[in-house]
C-alpha cells in the first residue's frame, strides 16, 4: 500500500516538474522580460524619449524609461476604462441615475488621460503637432501659391527645390481661375497624398484683402474636409513688393537691357542666372517668362523703350511678350506699351563730376566700357561717409544706372540713377528695385533752388 502511495507522489511530482518546466518555456523569465521591451508602443515611446533628451547619463536613462513605463501603462488602464464605460453608456440600461454617474465617470477619466497624455510628452521632450502648423521647407511636397484679382485667383505652383528667399524661388503659372475653380483645383490637390506636406500662400492688394481673407476661410475647411489640416499651412499676406506695375526693357542701338533686385533663377532651371544689364535675344523669352511667373507681378506692363535704331527690335520683343502671356493664359493681364525715345549720348556723362551740393555721392568718375570710381557723400548701412568704392554702369535710354554694391541684408539695398539735367549737370538720386524691375526713386531733390540735393558739376 505504501509503495503504491509512494508511486503515486512521484508520478504526480514529475507531472508537476513538466508542468513548471513547460509553463517556463511559454512565458518569458522576468530577467528577460526586464531586459526586454516586447510591447512595440511601449518600445517606440521608450526610444523617443531618449533621442529627444540628449547627453543623458545611464541614471538619467533608466529614470526616463522608468517614468515612460508608468505613463503608458496609466495610459493604456484610462484608454480600458474609457471604453468599458463607454459600452456601458451606450447599453442604455438602467436607471437616468445611472447613466448620469457613468457620464460623469466617462468625463473624470478623460480629464486624467489628458493629463497622463500631457505628462507623458513633458516626460518625452515632445511638442505636438498641430492643426495648420508652420511646415519645414526641407518637408514640403507641394507648394502652392494663390494671387487673389477681386474675384479672380492667379493660381502658381511651386517647383522644386522649394526656397522661402524669393530670389531663389521658382513658380509655373497654373491659370488664372475663379474663385470656385481655385477652391476646386485646391481640394484635389489635398486628395493626392503625394502633394503632402503642402503649404498654401494667398497674396493680396491692399484693394483685395476682403477677396483674400474670403479665399484663405474657404481653403482651410477644405484641409479639414479632406483631413490634412495636420499637413497644410496656410499663409495670408499683403503684396508689398510689386512696385510701379511697370517692368521695363531698355532697347539701344539693337541691344536690350533690363533691371533686377537680385539675380534670380531661369524658369527653365538652366544654371544661368538672370541678371540686370545686357539681355541674351535667345534667353528673352526666360526673361518675360520670370516676370509673368512671379506670384504677384502681374498685372503688368511691359515698357519697351527704344531708340531708332531698335524699332524692329522693338516690333519683336513686344511680340514675344503678347505670345508668353498668350501661352500662360495671362493675356488680359499683361499689356506692352512701345516708346520711342531720343536716347542722351553716352559720351555726355563720361568724364569725373563732383558735387555743388549736398548729396548721396561726392563724387564719380564714369569710365568707360561701363566702370566707374565713386566717393560717398552721405553714408549709408554699407559705405561709409567719404569711402572710395569701384561700381559698375549700365545706359539705359536717359540715364545710367549705377551699382556700387551698396547693400546690408535686411537693412538696405541701393542703387543709383543719374541723368543729365537742363545746366547739363548730373543729378544722381538712389533708388530700389522692384521686383517687377520697375524702379522707384529713394527721394526728391530736396536742396535749395542753386544747388538741388543730388546734383554734380562737371569738371573739366
Amino acid at each position: 500500500m505504501q509503495d503504491r502511495w509512494i508511486k503515486k507522489s512521484l508520478c504526480l511530482l514529475c507531472l508537476s516538474v513538466a508542468a513548471v518546466a513547460m509553463a517556463q518555456s511559454e512565458t518569458p523569465s522576468i530577467l528577460d522580460r526586464v531586459q526586454k521591451v516586447d510591447d512595440p508602443e511601449l518600445a517606440e515611446l521608450i526610444r523617443v524619449a531618449i533621442e529627444n533628451r540628449k547627453n543623458l547619463d545611464q541614471k538619467e536613462t533608466l529614470e526616463i524609461i522608468r517614468k515612460v513605463t508608468l505613463s503608458y501603462v496609466q495610459v493604456k488602464l484610462l484608454d480600458q476604462q474609457i471604453v468599458e464605460v463607454s459600452r456601458k453608456i451606450e447599453a442604455k440600461t438602467g436607471p437616468a441615475e445611472m447613466r448620469y454617474e457613468l457620464l460623469l465617470a466617462k468625463s473624470e477619466l478623460e480629464s486624467k488621460l489628458m493629463t497622463e497624455l500631457a505628462n507623458l510628452k513633458e516626460i518625452m521632450g515632445i511638442v505636438p503637432r498641430f492643426p495648420f502648423e508652420k511646415q519645414p521647407i526641407p518637408n514640403l511636397n507641394a507648394w502652392v501659391n494663390l494671387q487673389v484679382l477681386d474675384q479672380r485667383v492667379v493660381v502658381y505652383d511651386g517647383v522644386k527645390p522649394f526656397s522661402d528667399y524669393w530670389a531663389m524661388a521658382r513658380y509655373k503659372v497654373a491659370g488664372v481661375l475663379s474663385e470656385k475653380e481655385a477652391l476646386d483645383y485646391i481640394r484635389g490637390r489635398l486628395k493626392d497624398k503625394k502633394n503632402l506636406p503642402m503649404r498654401i500662400d494667398i497674396n493680396y492688394r491692399a484693394e483685395t484683402r476682403s477677396a483674400g481673407e474670403r479665399l484663405r476661410d474657404a481653403v482651410i475647411p477644405l484641409a479639414q474636409e479632406t483631413n490634412t489640416d495636420m499637413d497644410v499651412e496656410v499663409r495670408l499676406e499683403l503684396i508689398w513688393w510689386v512696385g510701379s506695375e511697370e517692368a521695363p526693357f531698355f532697347l539701344r542701338e539693337g541691344k536690350i537691357r533690363t533691371l533686377y533686385a537680385e539675380a534670380v533663377p531661369r524658369p527653365d532651371g538652366g544654371p544661368k542666372f538672370l541678371t540686370t544689364g545686357l539681355v541674351d535675344p535667345n534667353d528673352l523669352e526666360q526673361h518675360i517668362l520670370w516676370r509673368l511667373s512671379y506670384p504677384g507681378n502681374v498685372p503688368l506692363n511691359l515698357r519697351l523703350e527704344y531708340d531708332k535704331a531698335s524699332a524692329l527690335m522693338a516690333k519683336q520683343v513686344a511680340q514675344t511678350v503678347k505670345t508668353v502671356a498668350q501661352g500662360l493664359g495671362l493675356a488680359e493681364l499683361v499689356e506692352v506699351a512701345e516708346v520711342l525715345v531720343e536716347p542722351v549720348p553716352q559720351t555726355m556723362f563720361l568724364g569725373r563730376w563732383e558735387a555743388i551740393g549736398k548729396g548721396y555721392l561726392q563724387a564719380i568718375d564714369v569710365q568707360p566700357q561701363g566702370i566707374c570710381q565713386v566717393i560717398m557723400g552721405d553714408g549709408s548701412e554699407a559705405i561709409q561717409a567719404g569711402a572710395r568704392v569701384k561700381g559698375t554702369w549700365m545706359p539705359t535710354t536717359k540715364e545710367i544706372f549705377v551699382d556700387i554694391n551698396d547693400k546690408v541684408w535686411g537693412k538696405g539695398e541701393y542703387y543709383y540713377v543719374g541723368f543729365i539735367n537742363q545746366k547739363g549737370n548730373l543729378v544722381v538720386d538712389r533708388a530700389d528695385i522692384y521686383l517687377q524691375g520697375s524702379l522707384r526713386l529713394a527721394t526728391v531733390n530736396c536742396g535749395t533752388d542753386d544747388f538741388p540735393e543730388g546734383e554734380i558739376g562737371a569738371v573739366m
